[in-house]
């Protein structure tokens, strides 16, 4: 039987309201919403989204990213190739035969018991989670979209603990009342690999191996496993795979691959990579990266790009995320699979090799681009220079675009500072855009970004 890691606790006179929306391409079974709740960057410079005119496809206004530049994304006709990964040679080897014949059970069809994330309205009960192997205190707050320095004070917690060790218990006012985490018991069987039993069951390979710490790190058929499964993300997995005669593109990008925590201190669960296509080319291999959300929303854009812009050359892309995210050398985000770096489109007068510059990009080809992101309703911000974004306002004029989709497009000419416009200032970006994708209904551990918390905030609430 499933161990259910979760009790639900009502305060007196209290109650639980729900508000749930259906999910797109999943069953009816799943009923999901994304996280709302968002925290800033502890730095408090941040990449950061709050609520404010402008932005496309829920009205996030999001402000600067902060100073740095970014690595510039290469040109040559090669991809950076990625380097051996030790770590990546175990996940992916497939599991040796037992030294004897021995009779290898199947494993049963999981009974998950529920499948929907339902949304608190009016009084919010106490919950006490208790936590799984590998989970941290940061990442239970994700999960019922509280903030995690609240969560600490709930429980009396230093601000450095981030661990509590499996099936100690956090109590907390939720938000958001996901699934909780079941365990199974698993059995490997044949030709499994840590990544590709991690990948079938939504679980990030990882911690699928830290809660098993006592396996071999060479898996064996016949292996006894524990999983600890997201039924949210698992029935995501197993109901929307796509029949094996259907070739379309975006039917056959992986499911499951999900973010956890803010962009810029964050990971990526069992990240999908971007696919190759037509009108596209991947530059950076090993950070080719994101969430299936991220990266189906992405592919979107490009191909409503490549067919309608009239743009002959390929886009280079650059960095998203690591396949299991964290920090990446060069960038202070790309941590959680929902960033990505487009190189500006020149002009076909100018060689592709050539350096970016003001006067050679083609700002109409930037524009719809632009444009194939924002109609996806899933992107976030643009980060884009201030300066660029005067040529590119320049050139919507000359295209007839009309002065309210300008304004709710592009930040100019308000002031860098400006809390408008999908497109933003950031400083660094001016021979890319850098692209930030909304969180997935299913991530339930995905924080938007940098902004104060909605208006019940928890300094009221006690212990």
């Amino acid at each position: 039987m499933p161990v259910v890691a979760l009790v639900v606790l009502v305060a007196a006179g209290g109650g639980v309201a729900t508000a749930v929306f259906v999910v797109p391409r999943a069953t009816d079974a799943v009923r999901a919403v994304s996280t709302a709740t968002r925290y800033a960057d502890p730095e408090g410079e941040g990449e950061g989204e709050g609520e404010g005119e402008g932005g496309s496809g829920g009205g996030e206004a999001v402000g600067s990213e902060g100073g740095e530049a970014e690595p510039e994304i290469p040109v040559g006709d090669e991809e950076v190739a990625a380097p051996p990964d030790p770590d990546d040679a175990i996940e992916r080897a497939p599991a040796l035969l037992p030294t004897r014949e021995v009779k290898i059970p199947t494993n049963p069809p999981l009974d998950l018991d529920q499948v929907e994330i339902e949304v608190v309205e009016g009084a919010r009960p106490w919950v006490v989670h208790r936590m799984a192997p590998f989970e941290t205190v940061d990442q239970v707050a994700y999960r019922y979209d509280v903030q995690p320095k609240t969560v600490r004070t709930w429980n009396g917690l230093a601000g450095d603990v981030e661990k509590l060790g499996q099936g100690a218990r956090l109590k907390l006012k939720a938000r958001r009342m996901p699934p909780p985490r079941q365990r199974f018991e698993y059995t490997v069987q044949p030709g499994d690999t840590w990544w590709s039993i991690a990948v079938a069951h939504g679980i990030d390979s990882k911690e699928l191996r830290a809660a098993n710490w006592g396996v071999p790190r060479r898996l064996t058929v016949g292996d006894e496993l524990k999983l600890w499964i997201d039924p949210a993300v698992y029935h995501w997995v197993q109901t929307d795979r796509p029949s094996i005669e259907d070739e379309d593109l975006l039917s056959n990008i992986r499911r499951g691959a999900v973010g956890v925590g803010v962009p810029w201190d964050g990971r990526l669960i069992n990240g999908v990579q971007i696919p190759g296509g037509e009108g596209w080319r991947r530059k950076m291999i090993p950070s080719s990266y994101g969430t299936t959300h991220a990266v189906i929303h992405l592919v979107a854009a490009l191909q409503e790009f490549h067919q309608t812009s009239g743009y002959e050359r390929d886009l280079l892309l650059g960095s998203m995320s690591r396949r299991h995210g964290g920090p990446l050398e060069g960038h202070r985000s790309h941590q959680s699979g929902r960033d990505l770096d487009i190189r500006l489109p020149l002009s076909t007068e100018h060689p592709p090799w050539f350096p970016i510059k003001p006067w050679r990009i083609d700002y109409e080809a930037l524009w719809n681009l632009v444009m194939a992101l924002a109609d996806t309703g899933e992107v976030s911000v643009i980060f884009l220079d201030y300066e660029l974004q005067k040529a590119l306002h320049q050139k919507a004029v000359k295209l007839g675009v009309e002065e309210s989709v300008r304004r709710r497009v592009i930040q100019w000419p308000r002031g860098r500072a400006a809390h408008s416009g999908l497109v933003r200032h950031s400083s660094g970006h001016r021979d890319h855009v850098h692209v930030r994708f909304r969180c997935g209904p299913l991530e339930t551990e995905c924080v938007a970004g940098n902004a104060s918390l909605r208006g019940d905030d928890d300094d009221d609430e006690g212990g």
